[in-house]
């Protein structure tokens, strides 16, 4: 299921500064896509947790 990097932002805002990406999604993985731009894509199972596949523009905010 796609969410947009507004949605996005909007659940980023909500935590506290330094929640990390996989907390602010609630998921167990993430994936780093360098062609992805608009969406951040989640991903029911991955290797038995949930996943994201999320923009590598937001690796400098949240590492990675």
């Amino acid at each position: 299921m796609p969410i947009t990097m507004a949605e996005f932002e909007t659940l980023a805002a909500a935590k506290p500064a330094g929640t990390p990406l996989a907390e602010i999604l609630s998921v167990g993985n993430i994936y780093w896509s360098g062609s992805l731009t608009g969406y951040i894509y989640l991903i029911p199972e991955v290797m038995g947790k949930p996943g994201a596949i999320v923009p590598a523009s937001l690796k400098g905010r949240f590492g990675g």
